[in-house]
């Protein structure tokens, strides 16, 4: 199977009910906490993320902390910054 395209599915799959933080790693499983705050920086995911009492660990969940469509396609833009970083 295209790696790209399995890197593009991983990219836009759905958020899972974890954390932000989570959410992000799920693109590259061996990254650093510091290349994860990078892409949640680069993507302006803690422009939102810090609002929430846990920050990037904060649990996703749509009747606690939802999250906008924006905030969603972000996180998933901090995905493509993430799996550029390795």
């Amino acid at each position: 199977m295209d790696t790209n395209r399995n890197q593009d599915m991983a990219d836009n799959f759905p958020l899972i009910q974890d954390s932000i933080y989570n959410n992000i790693k799920i693109a590259n499983p061996n990254a650093t906490k510091h290349d994860i705050i990078l892409a949640a920086e680069k993507a302006k995911v803690l422009d939102f993320a810090w609002e929430f009492p846990k920050g990037l660990d904060t649990w996703i969940d749509d009747s606690k902390y939802p999250l906008s469509s924006i905030q969603q396609q972000q996180i998933q833009l901090a995905r493509k910054y993430l799996r550029a970083l390795s």
